[in-house]
This record gives structure tokens, sequence and C-alpha cells, in this order.
């Protein structure tokens, strides 16, 4: 595995993980392969307890694989590292801190340059439309706004990676539908690369390059599809584009079930 040379950022070779307990053993993941290239926008899909999130966890450095091994920029993933960002289901907002405290967290955290990081964090708040909201704290600010705060903080060190669980899962339709629509602008005016975990098949293939599909655990890639759809997408017209219900349609067959998720 290396990913000088031939464009691979991300090299998940033949990843294994097992969870071992004094009552049974868990095989989480078997044989899972996937090769991610600078710039793609990955949406992995599949049922409850199929190892989704492991796989994220692995990447991030988080568990580590019981066999095969990942590879980031060339170099082996075997601890958590300073080139991911990570976005979980909650914003997990520190609530004494206001927006730029809790996004500045991350730079406190890292070491990294705080005039530098200052600049980073402006960026952002202006990308996400947060720049009238950096005195809110947490308990002011909608759900959505609190899960923009947490992308941010995410997004301040300016990963090679950015790994997403579920981001949207614990909000409103409406909501949910906003944040996708910005998380879709920001992904094409950055080229950054993300891996998204979702229940829903709209959300993952509105927002893809890739849509990924596991299988029941032990989870294991069953099919992949590329999106062919533009790199900048209106929502409305998308949910209706043909090749959108194409590869939304076989997603659904492959998760054995009529509505495929939200």
């Amino acid at each position: 595995m290396n990913s000088d040379g031939n464009g691979i950022l991300l090299d998940v070779d033949n990843v294994g993980i097992k969870f071992e307990t004094k009552r049974r053993s868990v095989e989480a993941l078997r044989d899972v392969n996937l090769e991610v290239q600078q710039g793609e926008f990955i949406s992995i899909v599949g049922p409850s307890g199929c190892g989704k999130s492991t796989l994220l966890r692995a990447v991030a450095g988080l568990t580590v694989p019981t066999s095969g091994g990942i590879q980031l920029r060339g170099s082996e993933v075997q601890a958590p590292r300073q080139d991911v960002g990570f976005v979980f289901q909650r914003p997990a907002l520190l609530p004494w801190r206001d927006v730029r405290g809790n996004i500045m967290l991350q730079a406190e955290m890292r070491g990294l340059d705080k005039k530098q990081a200052t600049r980073r964090c402006d960026e952002l708040l202006e990308l996400t439309s947060l720049t009238d909201f950096t005195k809110a704290l947490p308990h002011e600010l909608s759900g959505g706004m609190q899960q923009r705060v947490s992308l941010c903080r995410a997004l301040l060190h300016d990963p090679d990676v950015l790994l997403m669980d579920e981001p949207f899962g614990a909000l409103d339709a409406l909501t949910r539908e906003h944040l996708n629509v910005e998380l879709q602008r920001l992904w094409a005016q950055t080229g950054m690369t993300v891996l998204l975990v979702t229940h829903s098949v709209p959300e993952a293939v509105y927002l893809a390059s890739r849509v990924v599909v596991m299988g029941p655990r032990p989870g294991r890639i069953i099919e992949e599809f590329e999106v062919d759809l533009p790199h900048e997408r209106e929502y409305e017209p998308t949910l209706e584009d043909p090749r959108f219900h194409a590869v939304a349609g076989r997603t659904r067959e492959l998760l054995g079930s009529p509505m495929g998720g939200d």
C-alpha cells in the first residue's frame, strides 16, 4: 500500500476487526478494502451494527485493526493522527465556551500557532455563516448551528481527511436538508476529502462522489457506485435527476428496504 504517485490518499487494505470480551468474540469487520482519492466524498451506508462507525474509528486511529492495515498518505495508521478531522453525531461543545472558544479548543489541544489558527477560524466562520455568532454560547444556538461549530472545530487544523459519523442524524428534516446543502457547497469549494457514515440514502447520494454499501456484520463492502452528478449540486434538481434515482434505487435494493432510510 502506498499513496505516492498513484493518487490514493487513503488505503484500507483487507481490514478485519474483532472485539474480544470475557463472554464472546464479536467480528465487526471482515476483509474491508477501500481506496480513496484526494478530494473524493465517500458516503458509507449499511444496516445498523454492520461496522460503519468502527471503520471510521479505524481510519481515525481510534481502533486498531485485528488484521490488514490502513495507510494515509503512505504511512500506517496505528494511533490518533494530526491529519484527520472527526465530526460525531453530537456536537459535544463545551457549554461555558462561546463559538470561537469551542472552535479554538482544537488549536489549544494540538498546539497550533495562535495567529494562524485565528485566521483559519475566521475563514471557517465565514464559510459556515457563523460570523455573527462568535460570542454565542452553545445553549443560545440551534442544533444545526451547534453542528456547524463542531464542523469548524474539526476543520481548524486543515486535516487531509474529514470523517463524519451520522453528523445530522439527530436533527429535524429541514435542518438536515439545509446542512446537506451547506456541506455539499463546502466540499465543492474546498476540495476536501470526506468519509461520511449515514443511514439516509438520499443524503448519501446527494452528497457523495461515490457511495459505498456495506453488508450485515461482519461488515464488508458489498458494492460501490460512482455518482455521476455535477460537482456543484442544487438540492431539488439533484433529487429529481434520473442519475440520482438510479444510484439511490440500487442502494435501497442492496439494503433490503423499500424506503432506504430517511
